[in-house]
């Protein structure tokens, strides 16, 4: 299994924090090759929110009740205190990258750029630049350099503009097959 992750303040602990509109507080990614299964399972959520993306293989979603099996090119939302329970198995040669962020305004973001409380599991595609912000993320709150804060932020939002552009750009493909 390859990991790398990062957390704001060197803590692993759940946080909420409104002093700003959006804080990225960790992120990282995992890929499975030979631990046979990576489950997670968080019954009563977390505090914060956390976006995941399935880069490679598949993963395993435990969502109202329902196994979803999310494939590469999908994202999941989830949101503070929603139950959390996926597995990630070595056979499905699994690729995930994560971020948890919070905010006083995460919300209302989240909405501007599409992202409803009706989108849980989305198909947003296999774009290399998706693991490339996420890297980045990880690399900068890893390294904590000068603004590191602010960074975090502008990598996050530039993953909600391309998940934006790729919901506007699906809608009009969907009214050309329609008409």
């Amino acid at each position: 299994m390859y990991t790398s992750n990062a957390y704001l303040n060197n803590t692993i602990l759940d946080i909420k924090d409104k002093s700003k509109p959006l804080i990225v507080t960790s992120c990282g990614t995992y890929h499975l090759f030979t631990r046979p299964k990576l489950p997670t399972w968080r019954p009563r959520g977390r505090l914060d929110f956390q976006l995941l993306y399935i880069a490679a293989g598949k993963a395993h979603f435990h969502i109202d009740g329902q196994e979803q099996i999310v494939t590469a090119g999908h994202m999941v939302l989830y949101r503070p205190k929603e139950p959390q329970k996926y597995e990630y198995y070595a056979e499905d040669q699994t690729e995930a990258y994560w971020v948890h962020f919070t905010g006083s305004d995460v919300t209302n973001i989240l909405n501007s750029y599409g992202l409803t409380k009706d989108k849980k599991v989305f198909y947003c595609g296999s774009d290399l630049e998706y693991k490339n912000h996420f890297r980045t993320m990880i690399q900068e709150l890893q390294m904590c350099k000068d603004d590191y804060p602010e960074m975090l932020e502008m990598y996050l939002r530039q993953i909600f503009i391309m998940l934006k552009r790729y919901f506007i750009e699906d809608l009009k493909t969907d009214k050309v097959r329609i008409v």
